[in-house]
């Protein structure tokens, strides 16, 4: 057994849930390692046997990295022996509860042996080695550590010479661990090693943080359930929910290619960008930044100078000028009184600032631009005294400073970034339209779709739907058509028709939505028993798709939480992991397992659960 290793995987300190640690940890580890690991409950238990208590002395005290900041909870990390060294490179580049892997095998000339484990790896930078007289301890540091500690690095970094100065200093601490930290309340002289003692869990690290949106995916948890349901290195996985793209992004950083489906347009152009963003040169981007803001500038002030009446681009495109007027007059007066500072026309410089992006030939850069312009219009609504010129300016320097840092720590890294593509679909009905998503093609999805009471995606968009005009189809369509839409029942006759007469699509649903839907509709909360039966419709259908498209034996992996109905005078669960559940079977599913999480989303705890269904076509 001369070859034999031991590895062990210690969790991060700032993961705050038990199902995180305990569930979800195991599963992904194990999943990609192909075998059992067994938890470990104190590192005291481990430091003090073989093969580790080789390294517990004062001399090398591997005891304080491994010990230090512990995470939360019973289980602080988990560990194995293999039967022979192997390649671990996809555990380093893929796990996200994992913040740190320990390797001890018997002594081995270093250099070819981090050859042989993990030939991405350098020496003093992401992998550190400790020997002694019969065995090496090779100490590596997950992508996911790089990752989410990037977070930090754009907090403090004003330009590229200090993201570069940080990214050192992000190494150097994982080396220098006995620094006491200053409070989280010191202003003044905090630093980066500070702040990388914080146990919050940052979750906009880098693209992720690209445009404001409510109801994200936890970065961390998506890759997790990636990593278990598909722990191959190559493949083609897919959210047909996509939103803000949160699975989409990071199964590109996992290395593998991905397909969103989303009805959103806005929601479309943001999931594309964070994903395309990674393979724009940064020179180019930096250029295209100071190229557009400058014509931006120069043309705002021409117009502060003469209004509508002289030239924007030059004499033979005064018809943009027209058009411009025009369109900003069917813009709903709603929208124009949420910018209570537009006596210097924000809402004019807003559309001029469209109109430049036009100029741009590069479909990735024209919609990079188009998608910080939306994300200014959100920062700038309902506020008063912000200048356009300033949050644009900021906001470009600010996404600009996150790819360069992402540029840099992949020179660390070494990530095959994986292709996105995200398209404007419903996912009710997407296998029919001409796009590249073949039917059993797909070898995996996450997705997490709107519950039955949505938060109201387009009520939160609506300023940069209206001002950029990013409606495809008019926006009563979009409203009708988005799952869960908390204020719109379409078909409310028609629906309570079908109900009553228990025809039409209430064959389609199962046992346990009829009867919620009926309990719900008897205790007279009529809308929301109506709302209930359209979204086990529309559900019914959204799973046919999926089911459609995943090859033979892939997994899904749906999160969704259950509502709870006040009827008469109690709390009522209705059970939405539960009808998903018996539809998903009908459909042709298998239900492989169902894991539980207690959150607490409202103060009255309309959704108090969440469940992640794993799926088995």
């Amino acid at each position: 057994m001369r070859n034999k290793v031991f590895i062990y995987f210690k969790l991060f300190y700032g993961i705050k849930d038990k199902h995180e640690s305990e569930v979800l940890a195991l599963k992904e580890i194990q999943s990609l390692i192909g075998k059992k690991v067994k938890p470990i409950y104190n590192w005291f238990d481990i430091l003090s046997i073989k093969p580790l208590n080789n390294f517990v002395n004062n001399s090398i005290r591997i005891q304080d990295y491994i010990t230090h900041e512990s995470c939360y909870g019973r289980v602080k990390g988990y560990f194995t022996s293999l039967p022979k060294i192997l390649d671990i490179s996809h555990l380093v580049k893929r796990l996200g509860y994992t913040q740190e892997i320990f390797l001890v095998a018997k002594n081995h000339n270093s250099i070819p042996l981090i050859k042989e484990i993990f030939p991405d790896g350098e020496i003093n930078r992401n992998v550190f080695i400790i020997k002694n007289e019969d065995h090496i301890l090779i100490r590596i540091i997950t992508n996911q550590y790089f990752l989410e500690k990037s977070f930090y690095i754009t907090k403090l970094s004003r330009n590229e010479d200090e993201i570069e100065k940080n990214i050192d200093y992000l190494i150097n601490n994982l080396k220098n661990i006995y620094r006491i930290p200053a409070s989280n309340s010191t202003r003044i002289g905090k630093r980066l090693e500070d702040y990388l003692a914080s146990r919050e869990e940052p979750s906009l690290y880098l693209n992720h943080y690209m445009h404001p949106y409510k109801g994200k995916f936890h970065p961390k948890m998506v890759r997790a359930l990636l990593n278990y349901i598909y722990p191959n290195n190559k493949g083609l996985v897919m959210d047909n929910f996509a939103g803000s793209g949160t699975l989409l992004l990071e199964a590109s950083l996992l290395g593998l290619d991905s397909v969103g489906i989303e009805i959103n347009p806005l929601s479309v152009l943001m999931s594309n960008v964070k994903c395309n963003t990674l393979f724009i040169d940064i020179n180019k981007i930096a250029s295209s930044i100071e190229k557009y803001l400058n014509r931006v500038n120069k043309e705002i002030c021409k117009f502060g100078e003469s209004g509508y009446q002289k030239s924007l681009f030059s004499a033979s495109q005064d018809l943009n000028l027209q058009i411009i007027k025009e369109f900003e007059s069917t813009i709903p007066e709603k929208i124009k009184q949420g910018f209570k500072n537009d006596k210097s026309n924000i809402i004019t410089q807003i559309l001029i600032a469209n109109e430049v992006i036009k100029e741009f030939k590069d479909e990735k850069i024209k919609d990079f631009l188009l998608l910080v312009l939306s994300g200014c219009i959100s920062d700038m609504f309902r506020r008063t005294k912000l200048d356009l010129l300033e949050v644009l300016s900021k906001r470009l320097n600010k996404l600009y400073l996150r790819l360069f840092l992402f540029n840099e720590l992949n020179k660390i890294l070494k990530i095959n970034i994986g292709r996105s593509k995200t398209f404007l679909l419903d996912a009710r009905n997407f296998t029919e339209d001409k796009i590249n998503i073949k039917k059993n093609s797909i070898d995996a999805i996450v997705n997490s779709p709107p519950y039955s009471t949505a938060l109201d995606y387009i009520k939160n968009d609506e300023p940069q739907l209206e001002i950029l005009n990013l409606y495809e189809t008019n926006r009563n369509n979009l409203e009708e058509n988005i799952i869960g839409n908390p204020r719109i029942i379409p078909n409310k006759k028609e629906l309570l028709q079908e109900i009553e007469n228990e025809n039409g699509q209430w064959d389609i649903i199962t046992n346990y939505g009829k009867y919620i839907i009926l309990k719900i509709k008897k205790a007279n909360r009529l809308k929301a028993a109506l709302r209930t039966y359209k979204f086990y419709i529309d559900m019914h259908f959204s799973l046919k798709e999926m089911h459609k498209v995943m090859r033979k034996g892939a997994k899904a992996a749906i999160i969704i939480g259950n509502n709870h109905y006040k009827l008469n005078e109690d709390f009522v669960e209705c059970k939405n992991d539960k009808a998903i559940e018996e539809m998903s079977m009908d459909i042709g599913f298998k239900l492989k397992e169902s894991i539980n999480r207690e959150i607490e989303k409202t103060s009255r705890g309309y959704i108090r659960y969440e469940s992640i269904i794993i799926l088995e076509k």
